[in-house]
């Protein structure tokens, strides 16, 4: 009786020992990437130079942000922007312009301080009363996200005009 109790309780001991052994390990693989997810809409207005002439826009714009972080901190952000039910009037003419299209960026952010993450979507500018000019892209608006350390989405917003200056984009 004795022999048979102390066999069990060496296999109680072993299967312990290897979920000890195996729960570390799906432990480390389920933390290497935390995704968060959210979607704003937003009201745009404001003025920006277009090629032609200085224009006021009005509209609203989707942005939705994905992040990913890294094992070692930092991470990517998927940042897609969306116009909808935007337009502009010419300062000078007085006319009037349609903008559309969406556009999708990667930005990578490191491990450390938080900071903004700045995008400048490209979007289409039609001139209506000529129906010969073909549509060309435009970057009128500033996309700001700020994205924690642990890749948790803080703010979005964004601003007719560029904030900040980068010949990157």
């Amino acid at each position: 009786m004795r022999g048979n109790l102390l066999r069990a309780f060496g296999k109680i001991f072993l299967l312990v020992a290897l979920l000890g052994l195996a729960l570390p390990a799906a432990g480390a693989s389920a933390s290497a990437q935390v995704i968060h997810r959210r979607t704003e809409v937003l009201a745009l207005s404001g003025t920006f130079a277009s090629a032609v002439e200085p224009v006021t826009l009005t509209g609203r714009i989707r942005v939705s942000v994905t992040t990913r972080t890294n094992p070692g901190g930092g991470g990517t952000a998927t940042i897609t922007s969306q116009l909808i039910n935007t337009t502009g009037i010419g300062q000078d003419s007085g006319r009037r312009y349609r903008y559309i299209g969406a556009d999708r960026t990667v930005v990578a952010w490191p491990p450390g301080p938080i900071i903004p993450l700045a995008v400048f979507p490209t979007f289409l500018e039609f001139f209506p009363p000529d129906p010969i000019v073909p549509p060309h892209p435009i970057k009128p608006v500033t996309v700001l996200t700020t994205v924690l350390a642990d890749g948790s989405i803080d703010s979005i917003s964004a601003t007719v005009g560029r904030l900040i200056e980068n010949p990157d984009n």
